[in-house]
């Protein structure tokens, strides 16, 4: 279970602020696929950010009863400097977990060698990519978050990926924040938007659609063939 509780949140850049959520309750139940409809630039990151704890609310609470994971992909959480296999260490000493099984698996899965032992910075962008989409799904969380992208790579792993989430999901909730109803319609069976500043539920994907517009809206698969180059910068999306 996630819940909000009051929560408000407005990003202060410099002389700029942008208000995206005011007085949210909502709740986000567990073993459940979940996905939040918003147009492009209308508060998806955040609320994501908010989900996990990267980000704090300015009023409310944000309340976790399962273990929650970091957004699928977010190249945010591992250090550039550290090695791939350094960075799912710290990762599963953060979360409770022996790092032993979950490294062996990612090994495994990305077939990426002896560069699990470069510094993330030094990876290609195929091999930034698979580190990237595997460390996640291999840590055994209650709850995926993702912000657009849950499949990611191209090729054989991109459909290697593609049947590790439909593992996970028969085991694990999801939680989706996407501009793309087709996103939704794919995987979804809980379904919520974010307008005027609140999330509300409502009854379907068409649903959630019809609401914006489909020309506001931005359509997808959610695949992602190259996570960006670099490490994450300091700015969160909106």
């Amino acid at each position: 279970m996630i819940e909000f509780i009051n929560v408000h949140k407005t990003l202060r850049q410099k002389s700029h602020r942008t208000k995206v959520l005011e007085g949210v309750d909502v709740e986000f139940g567990p073993d459940r696929l979940t996905g939040i409809l918003a147009p492009p630039r209308s508060g998806k990151t955040v609320v994501a950010n908010l989900t996990t704890g990267k980000l704090r609310p300015d009023i409310g609470r944000v309340r976790r009863s399962s273990l929650v994971s970091f957004p699928v992909a977010s190249g945010g959480v591992f250090n550039g400097a550290l090695t791939g296999r350094e960075n799912l260490a710290f990762l599963c000493r953060v979360f409770g977990f022996d790092p032993v099984p979950i490294i062996r698996f990612v090994l495994d899965f990305t077939e990426i060698g002896k560069s699990i032992d470069k510094p993330f910075r030094h990876l290609n962008r195929d091999e930034r990519t698979k580190l990237l989409f595997t460390s996640c799904y291999a840590i055994p969380f209650e709850t995926y978050i993702i912000d657009e992208s849950l499949i990611g790579g191209r090729g054989a792993f991109r459909t290697r990926c593609e049947e590790l989430v439909t593992e996970r999901m028969r085991s694990a909730g999801f939680l989706i924040v996407t501009s793309s109803p087709t996103l939704l319609r794919k995987y979804c069976n809980d379904f919520f938007i974010i307008d005027e500043f609140k999330i509300q539920e409502v009854n379907s994907a068409e649903e959630a659609e019809n609401w914006f517009g489909k020309d506001k809206l931005k359509d997808g698969i959610g695949e992602l063939e190259h996570v960006a180059d670099g490490d994450e910068n300091d700015i969160i999306p909106v």
